[in-house]
């Protein structure tokens, strides 16, 4: 048995059509067929088995290649390892996706500052909502994402990274305009809007309003940008997060949001470096998530709250 035979094993595996991997393999289809069936009689079980001009795995099989991935994963990052060590790593390429808000200062600074460390690695970053960013994480099309905290679920890890301070927003004619923050009392005779509660963000927004006795919220948009559109030219006040989308609406004013007058303790909304544990990640994935935990970790402020 050797090395070769266990990846060719794997990608037939994952194809289940002798044609198909010999192609992607670089190999010729007998060759494939060779190594299969030495591969076979070394282990003493069939591995495979033909439906028509298809084949699929065995029981032997599907038990198998639980064990050949986890083993040439470990194989495939010792080899970056070194490579990295030797300077001869080709860097690899990070998926990444992440929520609008911080894709036009946070990330690209991130970015920057990680490829001045780490030479050779190349990040394709994809804009999203949270939702579906973690979505595609647990699909394999992210790497890793930057979002808002979703449910709990035990196969994506999150890593607190930043904070976006809560705010209410709202137009110059507004009575809150003439306080220098609001506070929960201020808002029961207030016409609010806030983001749809269908998303982690609003379901966050309205678990703390609700604690406080906020009831008078419509749950109805997306992102800032609406909100603070709305805010600036309507009676609606916008309790939202402080993000550049509303330093570009004109006649629009913001406010602190407090839990209380006397405490006038500021709430966040924590943006999270999400990854999946389950799926399989390259050393750069790891070597990347390694550096945020070990540099980047936000560090929670006792007299804050955070509403997520």
């Amino acid at each position: 048995m050797n090395l070769s035979q266990l990846y060719y094993f794997k990608k037939l595996a994952e194809l289940q059509h002798y044609a198909k991997a010999a192609k992607e393999l670089y190999i010729t289809q007998p060759s494939l067929s060779n190594a299969i069936s030495s591969l076979e009689q070394e282990l003493g079980v069939s591995l495979f088995q033909k439906t028509g001009r298809n084949i699929h795995l065995t029981k032997y099989g599907s038990e198998f290649l639980v064990y050949v991935t986890s083993g040439l994963e470990q194989v495939d990052k010792g080899i970056a390892i070194m490579k990295n060590y030797a300077g001869t790593s080709d860097g690899g390429k990070i998926d990444l996706g992440c929520i609008i808000t911080v894709q036009t200062g946070y990330i690209p600074k991130l970015l920057n500052d990680y490829k001045t460390r780490t030479a050779g690695v190349a990040f394709n970053v994809r804009e999203a909502a949270s939702a579906p960013l973690l979505g595609e994480l647990k699909s394999g099309h992210f790497d890793v994402v930057f979002c808002a905290h979703g449910e709990d679920d035990p196969d994506i890890a999150y890593i607190p990274v930043l904070t976006q301070q809560v705010v209410v927003a709202m137009g110059a004619n507004c009575p809150l305009a003439s306080k220098a923050f609001i506070t929960p009392a201020d808002l029961e005779e207030q016409h609010l809007i806030s983001y749809l509660d269908t998303i982690p963000l609003g379901r966050a927004m309205r678990r703390a309003l609700d604690e406080r006795g906020v009831q008078n919220v419509e749950y109805n948009y997306l992102d800032e940008s609406i909100l603070a559109g709305f805010a600036a030219n309507g009676v609606e006040a916008a309790i939202m997060l402080d993000t550049f989308f509303l330093h570009s609406v004109e006649g629009l004013e913001v406010r602190p949001f407090y839990l209380s007058a006397l405490e006038r303790r500021p709430c966040y909304h924590r943006v999270y470096l999400a990854y999946s544990t389950k799926n399989y990640h390259p050393y750069c994935v790891d070597h990347f998530i390694q550096y945020i935990t070990d540099n980047l970790v936000l560090e929670e402020d006792p007299l804050a709250r955070y509403i997520d």
